[in-house]
């Protein structure tokens, strides 16, 4: 997804995780790409909602909406690239 609309190699604002903090505006051009009908605010609280369970180790509820889906893979690629 490195030419998508986040720049995903450069890891400048996820920080850290699980435990670290994320900048969820960073992620929500992602977020409503594939899901054009959320507003912004929409999309920053399913990653902050993604992002609290991932920090806190509790498992991630099960997305049940496209949005909390697509924020919940958003989160994990960020997260993955990061850790590379």
């Amino acid at each position: 997804m490195s030419t998508g609309p986040t720049d995903w190699v450069s890891g400048e604002r996820v920080f850290g995780p699980p435990n670290g903090t994320l900048d969820v505006d960073w992620l929500v051009p992602a977020v409503l790409a594939d899901v054009p009908t959320a507003t912004p605010a929409d999309a920053r609280e399913a990653l902050r909602q993604a992002w609290a369970a991932a920090r806190d180790g509790s498992p991630a509820p099960t997305p049940t909406t496209p949005l909390g889906t697509r924020a919940d893979a958003v989160l994990r690629e960020a997260t993955a690239q990061y850790l590379r």
